[in-house]
């Protein structure tokens, strides 16, 4: 697995006054699956920005599975609903699949409660997610 490049997307205030910031960096595990590590609070998320980071680039790329690792993220907001249901939308209407990997019980509730977890593929850990995508190609063949 290589990490491509690490940066800060945003950090902010929220409205207790405590920062908020979110970290992203892009690996790849096998040539064809790329990996979206997110770190920090996926909330509050800043309206100048367009949506998660890497997605564009990678579709652009004819990358067509994605997972994205919430191992690092301990709080998720309504925004970050948003922001992540945008990139699924985006991945499948290039023909492609975006899984959810490594969400702790604190980041799976909101999805839970808004019965996104019925439409967004969730998986333990990103192994798991890789290994899904493995035995769909072998299924297709």
């Amino acid at each position: 697995m290589t990490d491509v490049h690490k940066k800060l997307l945003y950090s902010s205030l929220d409205t207790l006054g405590e920062v908020v910031s979110l970290q992203s960096s892009l690996s790849r595990i096998e040539p064809d699956i790329a990996v979206i590590h997110l770190s920090g609070s996926l909330s509050a998320w800043p309206e100048t920005l367009p949506g998660l980071p890497h997605i564009e680039e990678l579709l652009q790329q004819s990358e067509k599975k994605v997972i994205l690792d919430l191992s690092g993220v301990d709080h998720i907001d309504s925004s970050g609903l948003q922001v992540i249901f945008d990139a699924f939308s985006q991945v499948r209407k290039a023909g492609g699949a975006l899984r959810l990997a490594g969400a702790n019980e604190r980041v799976a509730r909101p999805f839970k409660l808004t019965r996104l977890d019925t439409i967004l593929s969730f998986y333990p850990n990103v192994t798991a997610a890789c290994q899904e995508f493995t035995i769909v190609a072998q299924a297709s063949d």
